[in-house]
């Protein structure tokens, strides 16, 4: 980084984080070593060919349902192919081929088929061709699924959401974004509205709902489907699955336009395998079929939580760990492993205990169904069992359409909570139960939707310290199916699960475990999350949650996942107003990188006011890593560090400087047509907006020359792009279709834009340039600072909050008229200038 301490730059580097050394050190105080053997199998995005997948097509708007411990994928069909595949898999992983499940006429051509299981009943939803939405039906996810309704329109890409309270929505795309409605049944729909906060600025498809703590999270896909750019961001509502919706910071979630790996889109949500994590599937583009559009494959990356936060640890096209399994899974209805159950009966009830245990914190299936009902059977779904007298359950009680959490002690039971069940159950077909008990209560679901949440205060009785699940029936006749338990809750997977790099890393999501995952000498008050590890932990104001290290001795681990050996610069997520902090970042408990914090605003903190902290992002700088899995561990060396999450890219670390360097750009690089003249680039005609890339995505700080000439006629706008990623090119898009910035000239301001499939001016100037002149223009981009000047003077200088710091650069005509650049001049600004 360069070192400014004159004028202007002294702001500047006070916003800085600067590498101090790079030296070797001691092992962790009080660490425990990181068995990374437990991520030993592994898979990698994209999947390959599925077994009997549509020829010359692949798998395109992949939807995954789980149903009774397995998973179903449907996928497009298709144009002028009849008939839904679909396939099976226990791990998300390994794929087996199912037949076709629906293979009426109408099925020609169906466009993203979604399956949804209620109450015995499996509806699947598709749009043929485009052409209208059809409603099948089917006793088996395996179908066959049969027609029940007539065409009833509306666009393509329906998806159903059931809430908590059993009503249905229905979403699909529209012209002006994604349109929601209610439905009165699996076959009804009321009329639909668009959505607030569900357009991405064009065609915008792909939407799917999940809840989860109280708020409804969509995922939507914005561009054509064949372009680069196709990419999935996430909106947040808390009031209804239609809205309004508030689209958070860190999108985009997934895209990527560079080599073989882009054309990321039309998404699914699914619950993982242990029960408490989630998956993005998804697919990406691919060559071309015979008839010219790309060919489809599938990619499954892991979603993580922290607060409201959503966010993909990807997207991924190198080796993952596989998802994690339950501790215990079974089929009882196929068989009864006695190593893994015990089976005691009497000759008023039988009960079924598992011999292995859960920890405290777990959750657990359970999968049955009713084949005769007394008027007084009871169904007990055990947990926490620690023998006959001592246990707890959800106690379902079918004559009374009622659902109970009970508490058993010393043989003496307590009714923690009750609630009605929804209406016009079938007993007689599979229903889930799922318990996820964690540190502040027991949440209940009944076939995936949230019936019940009991505090801590209300389960106090319980003495939750783990224990064996199982069931418990009288006076009934059920058939127990798939029946599980994992040791995670309430988002608990997200802290052990690899972190993909370059990715982004949340603070709370340290490894589980004292002098594991963490260590700190003073333990704080009780954390909103995470209580009893110690740990420092606030609410930012922004609906996330920051973690803070207070004393030498106290770190932070994180298990990471590293795409490829290079250098990567780390960047930190940190309060506006923060102290001066030294930290450092230790690879494998070996490899130190010691980095400065310098304070904008010593006397402020976290803390100190009322209103919502302000938060920034600052680089640290540049640490090396190997390929493969790894640990990365933070430890604040001087001062008190508070952050929220931190985040690592590829950067270039050779110095460069090129005389003209758009003269090296491909055709892929030039996006529309340029006229170039004795070195003079400027747009074909004012009704284009054309750009011309050159340079690496892995160049960070620079200083870009150019000149620039107005005629006399000058209109619109022309200029500098920089520190651009993700950039795509096709017909049917938005306009500002790349990540990074756009230094525009106009004839009569200088305007600093924020590019990221929108645009968002950032600083406006005011300033007549002269006709027919030829007038330098320098652009450098140090850190977190853009400095823009005309022939040798300062027009203006601006720092983002939250930057993108690395990426290549080239010009931009946007319809603009007889205003003309040269190539360009590029320098890399190193600490050495």
């Amino acid at each position: 980084m360069r070192a400014y301490f004159n004028g202007k730059w002294v702001a500047v580097f006070m916003a800085l984080v600067t590498v101090l050394v790079l030296v070797s050190c001691t092992k962790l105080e009080k660490a425990e070593v990181l068995n990374l053997d437990n991520y030993s199998s592994s898979y990698a995005n994209p999947f390959p060919s599925l077994e009997q997948e549509w020829d010359d097509y692949g798998n395109g708007d992949p939807f995954v349902m789980r149903y009774n411990g397995q998973y179903y994928l449907y996928v497009s069909t298709k144009d002028h192919r009849t008939g839904i595949k679909a396939w099976r898999s226990n791990n998300l992983v390994d794929w087996t081929y199912i037949d076709l499940v629906a293979d009426d006429a109408e099925s020609t051509g169906a466009y993203a088929p979604e399956v949804v299981y209620w109450n015995g009943k499996f509806y699947l939803y598709t749009s043929p061709a485009g052409n209208g939405h059809y409603v099948y039906e089917s006793d088996l996810p395996e179908g066959p699924f049969k027609r029940v309704t007539e065409n009833l329109g509306m666009s393509i890409d329906g998806s159903v959401f059931i809430d908590d309270d059993g009503q249905w929505y229905f979403t699909h795309a529209g012209t002006s974004g994604i349109v929601g409605m209610s439905m009165p049944s699996p076959t009804e729909f009321d009329n639909g509205q668009v959505i607030s906060g569900a357009y991405l600025g064009h065609w915008t498809e792909g939407s799917m709902i999940i809840k989860r703590n109280g708020l409804y999270y969509m995922t939507l896909t914005g561009n054509h489907v064949f372009s680069k750019g196709y990419r999935i961001h996430y909106t947040v509502a808390e009031q209804s699955p239609l809205g309004p919706y508030t689209m958070p910071q860190n999108n985009l979630i997934a895209i990527h336009t560079e080599g073989d790996f882009y054309g990321l889109g039309h998404s699914s949500t699914v619950l993982g395998p242990d029960m408490d994590s989630y998956y993005l599937v998804y697919h990406n583009l691919l060559g071309s079929s015979a008839e010219g559009p790309p060919v489809r494959s599938m990619n499954i990356d892991r979603l993580v939580f922290n607060g409201r936060k959503m966010d993909l640890l990807g997207p991924t096209n190198f080796k993952q760990p596989v998802p994690r399994m339950p501790e215990l899974a079974a089929h009882l209805d196929e068989s009864i492993d006695e190593a893994l159950w015990r089976v005691q009966s009497s000759e008023n009830e039988e009960m079924i205990i598992s011999l292995q245990s859960t920890n405290e914190v777990f959750t657990a299936e359970y999968n049955f169904s009713l084949d005769e009902l007394a008027e007084q059977g009871v169904l007990e779904l055990i947990f926490n069992y620690s023998d006959a007298s001592n246990y707890d359950a959800v106690v379902l009680l079918p004559h009374q359409q009622k659902l109970a959490v009970a508490s058993i002690r010393d043989g003496s039971a307590a009714e923690l909570g009750k609630r009605d069940l929804l209406p016009d159950i079938d007993w007689t077909v599979l229903h889930a139960i799922r318990i996820a008990q964690h540190e502040h209560g027991l949440d209940v679901y009944w076939d995936g939707v949230q019936l019940m949440s009991l505090n801590g205060e209300q389960i106090t009785a319980m003495g939750t310290t783990g224990g064996a699940i199982g069931y418990l029936y009288e006076g009934l006749k059920p058939t127990l199916h798939y029946t599980a338990f994992a040791n995670a809750a309430a988002g608990s997977s997200d802290y052990d699960v690899l972190k993909p790099i370059p990715g982004t890393i949340e603070g709370i999501h340290y490894l589980q475990g004292e002098k594991h995952g963490f260590y700190v000498t003073d333990k704080g008050k009780q954390s909103p999350i995470r209580t009893t590890d110690g740990v420092h932990i606030e609410e930012t104001g922004l609906g996330d949650y920051a973690v803070q290290l207070n004393s030498s001795k106290d770190w932070l681990r994180y298990g990471v996942n590293v795409s490829e050996a290079g250098d990567y610069m780390a960047t930190m997520t940190v309060p506006s107003s923060h102290e001066d902090v030294e930290l450092e970042l230790i690879v494998d408990d070996e490899q130190v990188s010691r980095f400065k914090l310098q304070a904008l605003h010593s006397d402020a903190s976290l803390h100190d006011s009322d209103s919502p902290q302000s938060w920034r992002n600052l680089r640290l700088g540049t640490i090396k890593l190997e390929q493969g899995y790894h640990t990365i561990t933070i430890r604040v060396v001087k001062g008190k560090l508070t952050w929220s999450n931190m985040s690592f890219v590829t950067v270039n670390t050779e110095e460069y400087s090129i005389d003209r360097l758009l003269e090296q750009s491909t055709a892929e690089d030039m996006h529309g047509e340029w006229r170039i003249n004795s070195g003079w680039h400027s747009g074909l005609n004012d009704q284009q907006d054309v750009k011309l890339y050159g340079g690496s995505t892995g160049w960070s700080d620079y200083r870009i020359r150019t000149t620039v000439r107005l005629g006399d006629d000058a209109s619109g706008n022309a200029g500098v792009l920089l520190r651009v990623t993700n950039e795509s090119d096709f017909p049917h898009q938005v306009t500002d279709a790349l990540s990074g910035y756009y230094v525009a000239v106009t004839p009569t301001k200088l305007e600093l834009y924020k590019l990221n499939y929108d645009a968002v001016m950032l600083h406006a100037e005011k300033i007549k340039l002269p006709r027919n002149e030829e007038v330098s223009l320098t652009i450098e981009a140090v850190a977190e600072t853009i400095t823009v000047q005309v022939d040798g003077h300062e027009v203006f200088s601006y720092t983002d909050e939250h930057p993108f710091l690395v990426g290549k650069l080239g010009i931009r005509s946007q319809f603009s008229k007889d205003i003309e650049l040269t190539d360009l001049e590029v320098q890399s600004v190193t600490s050495n200038e």
